[in-house]
């Protein structure tokens, strides 16, 4: 790129074609720190004296929000970052990604913590998907429901505040028109709690690369350098995810800013939702306790389906 950074003056590396901004190398780092900076403030997402869980799977979103938040967070003495990654238990493809959460966690001075499937859950999702058979699931569903569960468990653990994942302007854009085309728009409101809104007995959880987009985050991460694990997962093409993204990729080449509407556009579905919502009660698993909306969580019921 030859033209002129919009910034300073120098020479221009990158263009972020939703903002029609020339950026220089510079330029690239200090204004995507800022637009994550200023997206934690306007959502309230961090407090001062916070341990943060910084969930990371040792790819590229979840490198730079690691790194991002070390350096919002080096002007807050009385925060602390935990990197806390899940190991799934997928042969062949987890391993590289934990040496690459490794190698990020120690070159920031950080100690990364892991937590398995097998451990808490007495399965890998290769062990789980070789015994599905009859149950028409797909394997990111199983993975979605017991990584949640347990990035919990792990929050609780390290006694985290807040709970930070790497999901990027993309992912959230695509979960936006998923679930407009499944009928579900109520869902946004489900699972974009706001902090100050969050379940008893569930960490808190925050997005604070959400305003980042794939092409962002991906230019960041090759100017530092970041270490970070680029296969996909051998389990991702099963996603219904993956048609969703074809499209919008194309449509924010096409129309750049459509990520960003979306995303916008899904910030209000929430918050109607949440205004006249009526507040329904969020009871507790008979079987472990846990916070669940019926008398069985999902984690329970997919272990009895795999145990029966």
């Amino acid at each position: 790129m030859s033209s002129e950074c919009s910034k300073c003056g120098k020479k221009a590396v990158y263009l972020r074609r939703y903002t029609a901004e020339k950026l220089c190398e510079s330029c690239l780092v200090d204004t995507t720190i800022d637009r994550v900076r200023r997206a934690i403030n306007r959502h309230q997402m961090l407090k001062e004296d916070d341990r943060i869980a910084v969930a990371i799977s040792g790819g590229k979103d979840s490198a730079v929000l690691l790194h991002i938040l070390q350096q919002i967070e080096e002007r807050f003495p009385e925060s602390e970052i935990v990197p806390v990654t899940i190991d799934e238990g997928i042969h062949g493809y987890r391993d590289q990604a934990l040496e690459s959460a490794r190698n990020l966690s120690t070159s920031l001075g950080l100690d990364l913590q892991v937590f398995s499937f097998k451990d808490l859950f007495g399965h890998t999702l290769d062990s789980i998907i070789a015994s599905r058979e009859g149950i028409s699931l797909g394997a990111c569903s199983y993975c979605g429901v017991f990584r949640r569960r347990a990035l919990n468990v792990a929050a609780e653990r390290l006694g985290a505040d807040v709970i930070a994942t790497g999901h990027n302007m993309d992912d959230e854009a695509q979960t936006v028109l998923m679930n407009v085309l499944r009928g579900d728009s109520s869902r946004l409101a489900r699972t974009n709690v706001k902090r100050n809104r969050s379940i008893e007995g569930l960490v808190p959880r925050v997005k604070p690369i959400m305003v980042l987009s794939e092409r962002d985050i991906v230019a960041y991460s090759h100017v530092l350098d970041l270490p970070y694990h680029d296969v996909p997962c051998p389990y991702a093409t099963e996603a219904y995810r993956n048609d969703v993204r074809h499209f919008l990729n194309e449509m924010e080449h096409k129309r750049p800013g459509t990520l960003i509407t979306l995303l916008r556009s899904g910030e209000a579905i929430s918050d109607a939702f949440q205004k006249i919502s009526t507040g329904g009660t969020m009871g507790y698993c008979e079987r472990c306790g846990s916070p669940s909306p019926s008398k069985v969580c999902k984690v329970c019921e997919l272990l009895d389906k795999m145990e029966n």
